[in-house]
């Protein structure tokens, strides 16, 4: 019988990984079962079912290491979330000289959250210009420090972005002029070319691409502790292992703080726990809601390969829906999705990143994987390290969540950072820093405000259905009329039935099925579903 233990010598190519799951998966379920409970038992993980029980958000009780925190009695601004955005918003506070006036609290450690399989990818182009220049600032931001001697990981690589199809290289002649206008450069590359790019991929299938020189990758743990550290040295107390409790309103606005290492009566407070955004919301009365779901994410990590460039630039297959980049002298990769599988759906996600390691779902990723080793061909004789199954959280429009929340005076929440939550720390940390301490922001965010959203929008089966489709749209094509799928006929008018006898083929707005046009010859779902070529 094969035995596969944590920590072993088993060398596996990466195009034979699938085929060994089979196998495991072939063996009977006591089998299965043993060898789960060894490789637990082999790692010191306690051998528990991973079982998903209903029941409320609850934060962490009170321990002895709480008990020995102090905690100011008062402070202005309380952020909770020790994560790339939390320290991103505390060092941007302490430059605008409200250092000495903020609290960050971490339930776990600063950095804790970010998984350290992360991509890393600082990309400037983002689907608007909002959040283009959120980006750039972030980008500029992580440069400066590095400039500066902190530890960031970049690496000025670039990105080069790939296309198989006539429409993606017509999508990717309209971000080139797109971006010229917003003040990026880029390039269209023909197939010859990104091969001279990275020499790595496989190019008979392209159509093109497009190169954008000023992409880079860093670490985003690296990131997190710069920005926890300058903001240390500027004033912030950094309080980790304390979470919050409560959040107490008087007449409307944030008035306490209940935490486990006591209570802080603030001005200002700010929901920055990624993944746990939704669930703080519900510690205050009015609960604020917070639209978010985490989905499954994985990362593949290879061997080192012997003489692999470490300037290699950051690929995204874009038709493939993969990505990789050079890592160490490693192979990252990772990939979206048409369906991405939920995760702790009673929303009770675990503290330590440990617990939150899932077991690699390589059934799931099998689709990736195949477009992995048709795009880098060189993988199938590169050696697997392993697969990552970690998490990423994901608001229902596919759009970052930033603002004061409508529910209580003072409360900010920054969440749904995707995959991409270092390319839009910098930026998110000073608008935010600049709503609390001037009421305005240097740029016009109103797209990524979190009043866009409905009380139906944080509708546990609505995000359970709407945020599996949600992390497929990054590499998708985006056609005029796009319209999701899921969670759709939420709010219909009287003469829903009537419009829709007539052809009218919908869209939604604000939760409402809205006619987008009238098309009664062309039989199709009601919904709209874009009819364009795609050779």
């Amino acid at each position: 019988m094969l035995h596969l233990r944590t920590g072993s010598s088993l060398a596996i190519k990466i195009s034979e990984c699938w085929r060994f799951q089979q196998l495991l998966a072939a063996r009977s379920p006591v089998s299965t079962t043993v060898c789960t409970l060894q490789q637990q038992a082999d790692s010191g993980e306690p051998a528990q079912a991973n079982v998903l029980r209903k029941r409320k958000f609850k934060p962490h009780e009170p321990d002895s290491v709480a008990a020995m925190i102090k905690l100011p009695e008062q402070s202005r601004v309380v952020i909770c979330g020790g994560g790339t955005v939390g320290a991103s918003l505390a060092y941007h506070l302490a430059l605008q000289g409200w250092g000495k006036d903020t609290i960050l609290i971490e339930q776990d450690r600063v950095g804790g959250g970010n998984p350290w399989a992360a991509s890393g990818l600082a990309g400037r182009f983002e689907p608007s210009y909002t959040e283009l220049k959120l980006a750039e600032y972030s980008i500029d931001l992580i440069k400066s420090l590095t400039e500066q001697g902190l530890s960031t990981g970049w690496q000025p690589v670039g990105s080069l972005n790939l296309a198989r199809t006539f429409d993606r290289m017509t999508a990717f002649h309209r971000m080139r002029s797109q971006g010229r206008a917003w003040g990026i450069n880029c390039e269209i590359l023909t197939p010859e070319q990104c091969q001279e790019r990275c020499p790595l991929i496989n190019t008979s299938d392209l159509a093109g691409g497009l190169w954008i020189p000023e992409d880079g990758v860093c670490d985003p743990h690296q990131v997190c502790l710069s920005f926890a550290e300058e903001a240390k040295r500027l004033g912030v107390q950094v309080v980790e292992q304390c979470a919050v409790l409560k959040i107490n309103t008087a007449h409307g606005k944030v008035s306490r703080i209940e935490t486990t290492a006591g209570d802080v009566l603030c001005d200002f407070f700010v929901n920055c726990t990624g993944f746990w955004a939704r669930g703080v919301g519900t510690l205050s009365k009015p609960q604020v809601k917070v639209p978010l779901k985490a989905v499954e994410h994985h990362y593949l990590h290879t061997k080192p390969i012997e003489g692999l460039d470490p300037m290699t630039p950051f690929v995204r297959d874009y038709d493939g829906g993969v990505y990789f980049r050079e890592r160490n002298g490693r192979i990252l990769a990772g990939g979206f999705e048409r369906e991405a599988k939920m995760l702790y759906e009673d929303g009770i996600i675990p503290l330590s990143q440990e617990e939150r390691e899932l077991p690699p779902d390589w059934d799931h990723f099998h689709s990736m994987l195949d477009e992995l080793l048709h795009r880098v061909p060189m993988l199938k004789s590169s050696l697997l390290d392993r697969l990552t199954n970690s998490l990423e959280a994901f608001s229902p429009d596919c759009k970052w969540i930033l603002g004061e929340a409508p529910e209580i005076q003072n409360y900010y929440v920054s969440a749904g950072m995707k995959t991409i939550g270092v390319s839009a720390a910098g930026g998110i940390g000073r608008a935010l820093a600049d709503l609390i301490t001037k009421g305005t922001t240097y740029l016009d965010v109103h797209i990524l405000d979190i009043s866009r959203f409905l009380g139906l929008h944080n509708n546990s089966k609505f995000l359970r259905d709407r945020c599996k489709e949600v992390p497929g749209k990054h590499f998708e094509i985006n056609y005029p009329f796009h319209e999701f799928k899921t969670g759709r006929n939420l709010r219909m008018s009287p003469i829903y039935p009537a419009l829709k006898e007539a052809g009218a083929v919908f869209g939604q707005t604000m939760g409402y099925e809205r006619p987008n046009y009238f098309d009664p010859n062309d039989k199709k779902d009601e919904f709209v579903i874009t009819r364009f070529r795609t050779a």
